[in-house]
């Protein structure tokens, strides 16, 4: 049955039902898992929801208040949300999904999904990227892709005797991230820090996350990569390496090692924070390709 003109609620934070929300994004055809209730609790601890009638279709609203004004921010972490439905989605539905947004709610930035198909819309429609790499094929062939500087950077941090080892604990990695990263340009903040040891700590608390890390021959870390899997999608949330790890080709490695392991999977490895520029264009060196997702923005701000 199609959920056109059924019934668009918009629902707060404490009216939402978390067990009809979660079965709706892990039963949806676009599952992801950053409209998860635990996630989005973390990242946006107020999110409210727009739910059709029978739970079929929902849009998460990650709303912030701005001066006592409820603007929607996309929050740290959270790089697609959107609609997510049970159904195939159109633009019928999207506008009726949209047309539910409170018209007095600010948009300073609204992520949605690759798979959303979005209608014209009253505001500003920007077209960001996810970057991702099937991993159905051999590693054979999966590798035949492989960019020249890739698999320079792999044959050298094999001959400097990098070692891989999963696993790797919580404190280790979050004190690699904070202390000794010098692959992001931008350092986290220490707000920003707090998210990601409670997004690591629940995702490993789902058995959805692990943590791969690259050591030196002198048994010192060098590079490490914090994994999310949900659905058939291997997300590379979050990566860091120190100078030393940079210089070796240690994230190469680390990911062509995961490659290597799960080749001939139905399974993607992605990245989907448009903004990690040198991990994308690390990425891409491994044959990954780039594909558009929809963030939209209210002409009018309240700040």
């Amino acid at each position: 049955m199609s959920n056109h003109n059924k019934l668009v609620k918009h629902c707060r934070h404490i009216e939402i039902d978390f067990t009809l929300w979660d079965e709706t994004i892990i039963s949806a055809v676009n599952a992801n898992i950053y409209p998860l209730s635990w996630y989005l609790n973390i990242t946006c601890p107020d999110w409210e929801a727009l739910i059709t009638e029978d739970y079929k279709t929902v849009m998460p609203l990650p709303v912030s208040r701005r001066f006592f004004f409820p603007v929607i921010i996309q929050p740290a972490f959270t790089w697609q949300l959107g609609i997510f439905s049970s159904d195939i989605m159109d633009e019928i539905m999207a506008e009726e999904i949209l047309s539910s947004i409170p018209s007095h709610y600010g948009i300073r930035s609204c992520h949605f999904n690759k798979f959303n198909k979005l209608p014209l819309h009253p505001s500003r429609q920007i077209k960001k990227y996810t970057t991702e790499l099937e991993l159905i094929s051999s590693h054979f062939k999966i590798q035949a892709v492989y960019r020249d500087i890739a698999i320079e950077k792999i044959k050298y941090a094999q001959q400097d005797r990098i070692s891989i080892m999963k696993s790797i604990s919580n404190h280790e990695f979050l004190e690699f991230v904070y202390r000794f990263d010098k692959f992001n340009s931008y350092r986290l903040k220490p707000s920003g820090l707090s998210l990601l040891r409670q997004i690591l700590s629940n995702s490993l608390r789902y058995r959805m996350g692990e943590i791969h890390g690259a050591y030196s021959k002198e048994n010192n870390l060098c590079a490490t990569v914090f994994f999310i899997r949900f659905k058939g999608r291997q997300i590379i949330h979050y990566a860091a390496a120190d100078n030393e790890g940079i210089e070796n080709g240690a994230l190469y490695l680390i990911l062509d090692q995961f490659i290597a392991e799960n080749a001939e999977k139905n399974l993607i490895l992605c990245i989907d924070n448009p903004s990690a520029r040198q991990l994308i264009s690390l990425f891409k060196d491994l044959g990954a390709k780039s594909y558009p997702f929809t963030s939209i923005k209210k002409v009018f701000v309240f700040f």
